[in-house]
């Protein structure tokens, strides 16, 4: 059962693709949105660890870290990659966590995901992968949303861009690989925090959707920076 927001055309797009990949997710009509950041992620993240899974002759499984689950959209998805054994989807809001939690019964995913309700920054341990669709916005850029979960889910207010590749450095495995959506105007200091946390860029996909464009960043704990960064552009036509 599905709970639509109100003139959610585009939601009810969104809802569409996860019932696609058998999954449900249950939409609050106040509530977070699902996001063509979250779609795009996730369709590029499988498709990357699908790949790589064809190459590798390995049998153990991975672990997989999300930094701000949310309503665990990404989480969801990336539940179908086989050779992923445990995803950590951490919410640092309550409120937000619970419908998480929600997400993850509804689905029977209790085995596979588990929902951690702490800051990223409690959060100890080492993961192969990490995936996040951070709270890019600057806190300078306008006027604030009245709902604190929308401030900070969206908005540099719990977690900003720099903290981010922080605690991706800190929980990233040696060789270890990331994937975070950020919009093109922080690209640059993005590839800033990336580069002074010693990590590397491996590739980016460039998503033109509508008036901006969202850009993937692939990298990688580890190995020499600079030794060649593959790009990809692509044109989306999600929401439409």
């Amino acid at each position: 059962m599905f709970y639509f927001a109100k003139g959610g055309i585009k939601i009810m797009g969104y809802v569409e693709m996860l019932e696609s990949a058998d999954k449900k997710m249950i939409v609050e009509e106040k509530g977070l949105k699902i996001t063509e950041d979250a779609l795009l992620l996730s369709n590029f993240v499988k498709k990357k660890l699908d790949s790589c899974k064809k190459e590798d002759t390995r049998k153990r499984l991975d672990i997989l870290l999300e930094i701000g689950s949310g309503q665990g959209t990404i989480s969801l998805l990336l539940s179908e990659i086989k050779t992923i054994e445990k995803i950590y989807a951490v919410e640092i809001q309550e409120s937000i966590f619970k419908h998480l939690n929600e997400n993850i019964k509804i689905n029977q995913l209790e085995d596979k995901i588990i929902g951690i309700n702490e800051d990223i920054k409690d959060i100890q341990g080492e993961y192969e992968y990490i995936v996040s669709n951070p709270p890019y916005r600057k806190v300078s850029s306008g006027k604030l949303p009245e709902s604190e979960s929308e401030r900070i889910s969206k908005y540099e207010v719990s977690l900003t861009l720099e903290g981010l590749f922080m605690q991706i450095r800190r929980l990233l495995k040696n060789y270890g690989e990331f994937f975070v959506i950020v919009p093109d105007e922080r690209l640059n200091d993005s590839f800033s925090y990336i580069y002074k946390n010693n990590m590397n860029v491996l590739e980016l996909e460039i998503n033109k959707y509508r008036k901006r464009n969202l850009v993937i960043i692939h990298g990688k704990k580890g190995g020499n920076q600079n030794s060649g960064i593959n790009i990809e552009t692509v044109q989306q036509n999600l929401g439409k």
